[in-house]
């Protein structure tokens, strides 16, 4: 079996699958720098109960603007003697594990976990020039990525003919299991707040300007407020910005603060549209959660997710900055669900089997590992 040695900062919820069914195809070690994710308080010990491994962490060297420098890269590197390596985006980490390659006379192989979207790449709206830049110096020593959209993919192999596509998913039914043990709950709570009879959208996410969500306000002030409901699930700098202006449009809207685990999944079950806006998003992982849930979805096209969007099958894509054409992806979208609360679960409306691309990657690896 292929010795396959992970450097990643922490896991999110979201990417727990992914990391489990790795380390099954492989002989694996998972080393970590963070226990939670920056920005995020998960109850990371629910996550860790899932980990069909033992991660090992990094020892923390300095911190530098809230982010984490730790050593032990080598020293991993030498004790492990990997085949493969999976590294992260093109940071410190994964210049690390290169130099090793290089002055160690190493032949393993080099893989990044690349979130860039589509637009990050095509029209250079990285999150910074440096990242930008440790791209171009780092991308001609790397063995291949693995990316989150087919389009990011192409435009890889277009520059340096290399690219695997694997969008942020999760396993199909884990999460429809965990959506069933909460149907009930979530009819009791759609009675209590009053949503029966309610079209529900749904915002999850940091409330921050990058997320955009003054375009959802100002677009859903466009619909009947009788028929409408609009859910703010999340936390952030921009909470009482946007509650004012709600204030202002005098929108029906809940600000429910940050949720997770049970909770967030009983307002999955409730939500009839899951609406994302943002100006920049290297992925949207819960546009992959709504669509398990079974709820359309509204996704900007300067999302990487926006690849999880079958046009007028599942949701619709949108310029975030338009509001009128959000507004009336909003009315399209309204036609396709009745004002009747419904007595069952919605279906799935995933286009995409988490197992299908979960195993061509697994066997794409194993190929590179054993080259």
């Amino acid at each position: 079996m292929a010795k396959l040695l992970i450097f990643h900062p922490t896991i999110a919820p979201y990417r727990i699958d992914f990391f489990n069914d790795l380390s099954g195809a492989f002989d694996t070690r998972v080393c970590l720098r963070y226990w939670n994710l920056r920005d995020q308080t998960f109850d990371y010990q629910k996550i860790y109960d899932r980990f069909h491994f033992r991660p090992v962490y990094l020892k923390e060297l300095f911190r530098w603007k809230g982010r984490s420098f730790s050593w032990g890269y080598w020293k991993q590197l030498d004790q492990f003697q990997p085949d493969l390596v999976l590294t992260e985006e093109f940071g410190l980490g994964t210049l690390l594990v290169l130099m090793h390659r290089f002055f160690k006379r190493k032949r393993y192989k080099v893989v990044t976990l690349c979130d860039d979207s589509f637009d990050m790449v095509s029209n250079r709206n990285d999150f910074s020039w440096i990242h930008r830049f440790a791209r171009k110096r780092l991308l001609p020593h790397l063995d291949d990525l693995i990316v989150v959209e087919p389009k990011v993919r192409d435009w890889y192999q277009a520059q340096a003919g290399k690219g695997f596509c694997f969008p942020i998913l999760q396993e199909d039914e884990y999460v429809r299991e965990q959506l069933r043990k909460v149907w009930e709950r979530s009819q009791d709570v759609r009675k209590r707040q009053l949503l029966s009879g309610k079209r529900v959208f749904l915002f999850v996410g940091r409330l921050v300007a990058l997320k955009n969500v003054k375009t959802i306000l100002r677009a859903f002030a466009r619909l009947d407020q009788q028929e409408n409901v609009l859910v703010i699930i999340g936390d952030g700098p921009e909470k009482y910005h946007l509650m004012r202006l709600a204030d202002t449009l005098n929108i029906s809207v809940r600000f429910t603060g940050r949720l997770e685990g049970e909770i967030l999944n009983v307002w999955y079950d409730m939500a009839d549209v899951l609406v994302l806006a943002s100006c920049q998003e290297a992925f949207g992982a819960v546009t992959n959660e709504a669509l398990l849930a079974g709820c359309y979805v509204l996704v900007s096209r300067k999302a990487g997710s926006a690849c999880l969007v079958e046009e007028g099958v599942n949701g619709y894509t949108f310029d975030p900055m338009n509001v009128e054409e959000l507004t009336q992806r909003m009315k399209d979208v309204s036609r396709w669900i009745p004002l009747s609360a419904s007595n069952e679960m919605k279906p799935n409306r995933m286009r995409i089997s988490y197992r299908e691309c979960m195993n061509r990657l697994i066997h794409h690896l194993q190929l590179l590992a054993h080259e």
